[in-house]
């Protein structure tokens, strides 16, 4: 399951992070830039659908582990929230990532009410939503939120009344997409003959799936105009197969009927992992070892081979930021926020797309009201406070459409930079290529049967792909089944 983080609210430490590390960095991105946006927000009284006048004074405490999203928190809102809302203070407490997790389930446990709002990734959704509040009628914008990574944790499938609640606000979010050289792209000599040849057009906005990818990389490497194709994550460590699989994977589902059932973003509490179809037992059917994820193995593997042997040198995470910018391919799929990462003398000819198919995979972070909480009205207020646009436009990773577009069309801010704003929010608006929030992420052997799977047929140790997902998807079946004995 992509990016799907191991711990349980009980006292099980996170043993993936990969994604965590993204959204950090991500809170980082394009600080060269940070003060242009800051021109942006001209308005000093921001305008919430609630009043603080009838609340008495008070105090809400919100708790995340520590990190840039927490300094914007506490250098930029608080003090702005504060200053419009005088008799309501906002504490902020923050304790190592390492620690935070454990902490909030002590407290939850407890019914302790030391907490009003809290923070949660996409891997610890399912933990965290019994504790929350709905937010349905809290007088939040939500249509204004990048809707995609919300679908990857704000909502809860309430078996109970079998409706979808709210109980998240997307924090922030990093999106997998594809990162090309202009320099490449641009050349109108390059664009010809690739086009006499291929038949379609080299800029990536244009392409339309998977196979499209493979006749460039065909093409960049066959006349010797870079070393390899598109740099696609491989290692078998961390969760970088996890999140690369699942970003190609989630093309064929999509345009698979018979599997998603038509569900954009998977079946509530399960994901696109899943046939889109409820199912009378315990847990919905595997979808792994249907023509959907078979074609994209296959499909992944042939991306794979248009980059170093991953037994050799495999394409990570890690350093994928130094592998690109040794000029040795057209692009990369990668997060947005590693942009930060690589190298200014490479990174200012980097352009952002969509994936093939105009979707995007994203990494997104929660901020929740706790049921226990005394101070719910307030608490609301400060929500709505933060994902308004005025707040949002000052934000280096906003979650604001309206502050997305006012950046983009912030000319103070170079061209390019703002063309990866613009990406970025189309590509948001469809990126369901998240794997479910729900059972899936409690039962942590799901990844790594997934991962040692496909990195054997990566890696030519195995060279059936439905001996593959057969042998994977019989593995989850046995997990399953003895999560719920």
């Amino acid at each position: 399951m992509s990016k799907k983080y191991k711990d349980s609210v009980s006292m099980k430490l996170l043993s993936s992070i990969i994604v965590v590390i993204i959204i950090i960095i991500g809170v980082a991105v394009f600080s060269l830039y940070y003060g242009s946006k800051q021109k942006l927000s001209t308005s000093t009284t921001i305008q919430t659908t609630s009043s603080s006048s009838s609340l008495p004074p008070q105090t809400i405490t919100v708790f995340m582990y520590s990190g840039g999203g927490a300094n914007f928190l506490n250098k930029t809102v608080i003090p702005m929230f504060e200053k419009q809302y005088p008799n309501i203070k906002v504490q902020l407490i923050t304790v190592p990532y390492s620690q935070y997790f454990s902490a909030v389930s002590t407290a939850f446990q407890a019914n302790s009410t030391q907490y009003d709002i809290v923070l949660y990734t996409h891997g610890t959704a399912y933990q965290f939503w019994p504790y929350l509040l709905p937010l349905n009628n809290s007088g939040i914008n939500v249509s204004d939120l990048l809707n995609g990574a919300m679908a990857d944790g704000g909502y809860y499938y309430n078996p109970t009344n079998g409706k979808n609640e709210m109980v998240g606000i997307l924090f922030g979010s990093s999106f997998y997409i594809l990162a090309y050289n202009t320099k490449l792209f641009n050349n109108t000599q390059l664009q010809q003959e690739f086009y006499n040849e291929y038949h379609f057009s080299l800029n990536p906005w244009t392409w339309k799936n998977w196979t499209q990818v493979l006749d460039v990389d065909q093409f960049f490497v066959s006349h010797n105009i870079t070393k390899y194709g598109f740099l696609i994550a491989d290692s078998a460590s961390g969760n970088d197969i996890d999140y690369a699989y699942t970003a190609v994977y989630y093309w064929y589902y999509e345009n698979n009927k018979t599997v998603s059932n038509g569900l954009p973003s998977g079946l509530p509490n399960w994901g696109i992992y899943f046939y889109g179809i409820n199912s009378t037992g315990k847990f919905p059917m595997i979808a792994l070892n249907t023509s959907v994820g078979i074609q994209a193995l296959i499909t992944y593997k042939e991306l794979v081979n248009y980059e170093p042997n991953p037994l050799q040198l495999p394409v990570g995470y890690d350093n994928l930021p130094d592998l690109i910018a040794q000029n040795i391919s057209p692009g990369a799929f990668m997060w947005n926020s590693q942009i930060d990462a690589i190298p200014k003398n490479y990174s200012k000819y980097l352009a952002f797309a969509p994936l093939p198919g105009g979707y995007a995979e994203p990494g997104p972070t929660f901020l929740g009201i706790s049921k226990f909480s005394t101070h719910v009205k307030a608490a609301e207020l400060f929500l709505q406070f933060l994902v308004s646009p005025q707040v949002q436009v000052l934000s280096s990773v906003p979650v604001s459409k309206i502050a997305f577009e006012q950046i983009i069309s912030n000319t103070s801010i170079p061209y390019l930079i703002r063309e990866r704003y613009n990406a970025t929010l189309i590509a948001s608006q469809k990126a369901y290529a998240g794997v479910g929030t729900g059972v899936p992420s409690q039962i942590p052997t799901l990844t790594t049967y997934l991962v040692d799977g496909i990195f054997s047929y990566l890696s030519n140790q195995t060279n059936n792909p439905q001996e593959v997902m057969n042998t994977i998807t019989q593995k989850w079946i046995n997990a399953l089944q003895a999560y719920y004995s």
